[in-house]
């Protein structure tokens, strides 16, 4: 688990550093001077072309990889739950222990919290601040990003828990209820994609640095509390929340390389006249 998340880390780091080196080239083949002659423009739309190959296929590059690693470590945590292997050897511990240090208020507080990541609320959240976006930018895109990444995440979900098949935590440690398969965590894996969500849509009509770290740290803190409630609950184990967060991510960087692509794509439209 260790090794895959050093791996995942120095992959990332990695690709953005080629992303930085390779940026000012491309940049800089796409504005030379001596393509800006009338006389030029059969070698301006050649480069125009290979400009707009080469940003797709470097964003291809980059996006695959991080998508692959990411991946790769649901893939490992999603094996240690099946062979009941060394990650699973503290959920039990870990959901007696938070079950032991209960509290009313406690209860109320994450009872509440676990609302926030529910389906109804999430999609009530993303679909009204979508709306608004779109009609904002008119673009029909925000909507379908909205779309797409909600119903997405939920399929995968439900896939999964039916063909891992794991049981929940014992019904007696349970402070809410629940059906259905626990690994991976639906809140957990759907919080990361809406939270998300919401932080990106707000991110498409503001350039205002401190409201996207707003945000991006909002996102981040209401997933973890997310997180966190459904073990405190006792429907679920530590091991399924991280498998939750990680499928979460890893759709998460498929929408954004399906995104870039597009964006490439518009704009590089054509060679200028």
């Amino acid at each position: 688990m260790l090794i895959g998340l050093l791996v995942a880390a120095l992959t990332i780091a990695a690709v953005y550093a080629t992303v930085l080196a390779i940026r000012p080239l491309v940049a800089r083949a796409g504005g030379s001077p001596w393509l800006s002659s009338a006389g030029e423009r059969g070698r301006a739309g050649l480069n125009w072309l290979t400009v707009r190959i080469a940003a797709e296929i470097l964003i291809l590059i980059a996006g695959s990889i991080v998508v692959v690693t990411l991946a790769s470590i649901f893939g490992e945590i999603l094996d240690e739950v099946v062979d009941d292997d060394d990650l699973t050897a503290i959920d039990r511990p870990a959901v007696a222990w938070l079950a032991a240090r209960r509290t009313p208020r406690l209860n109320v507080v994450f009872a509440a919290v676990t609302d926030l990541g529910g389906a109804l609320m999430l999609v009530a959240a993303v679909a009204v601040l979508a709306f608004v976006v779109a009609r904002r930018l008119r673009s029909r895109r925000p909507v379908l990003l909205a779309l797409v990444g909600l119903v997405g995440i939920q399929i995968l979900v439900n896939v999964i828990k039916l063909v891992i098949g794991r049981d929940r935590p014992e019904l007696p440690g349970r402070l809410v209820t629940v059906s259905g398969y626990s690994f991976p965590s639906g809140h957990a894996a759907s919080s990361l994609v809406g939270f998300a969500l919401l932080a990106w849509l707000t991110c498409m009509v503001t350039r205002n640095r401190t409201v996207w770290a707003t945000a991006w740290l909002s996102a981040t803190v209401g997933t973890t509390a997310v997180g966190l409630s459904r073990v405190y609950l006792g429907v679920h184990y530590p091991s399924d929340v991280l498998g939750g967060w990680m499928l979460g991510l890893t759709w998460l960087a498929v929408l954004a390389v399906a995104t870039r692509v597009h964006d490439a794509r518009a704009s590089t439209g054509g060679p200028s006249r």
